[in-house]
């Protein structure tokens, strides 16, 4: 099940038309609505659930402190290094890809943009 699918079913809007795009689009990349910063922020709880206790209560804590969507999108390597240590790292690179389309309007394009580097990174084992 994908985060977003997760995320709607979590606050019941699954189906719902969706009436902040057009507030999401007039702002500067970067910048966020409380709602896309809750949604995002709710997404990157769920993602670190399957790591162990110490590491989801420190992803956790960066996680809700964060103050917008940025200092989120810069703890993307932090969460992909809990879950592969937890998870392996296929895994954790199927769950940082989930949470991209949740940064698309507030990050430059080019950045959200998922990368054939993530998949043959994660191929790889950590030394």
């Amino acid at each position: 099940m994908h985060i977003n699918s997760r995320i709607h079913r979590w606050f019941g809007t699954a189906g719902s038309s969706g009436s902040d795009s057009s507030v999401v689009s007039s702002q500067l990349p970067g910048e966020a609505g409380t709602s896309d910063l809750h949604a995002i922020r709710n997404a990157m709880l769920l993602a670190v659930v399957p790591c162990t206790e110490l590491h989801r209560l420190r992803a956790t804590d960066q996680i809700r402190h964060a103050k917008s969507v940025i200092e989120l999108w810069l703890m993307r390597a932090d969460i992909f290094q809990y879950l592969a240590q937890d998870v392996g790292q296929m895994a954790a690179a199927r769950q940082i890809a989930e949470l991209m389309p949740l940064f698309r309007g507030h990050v430059p394009a080019e950045a959200a943009r998922p990368s054939h580097k993530v998949a043959v990174s994660a191929a790889r084992p950590l030394h």
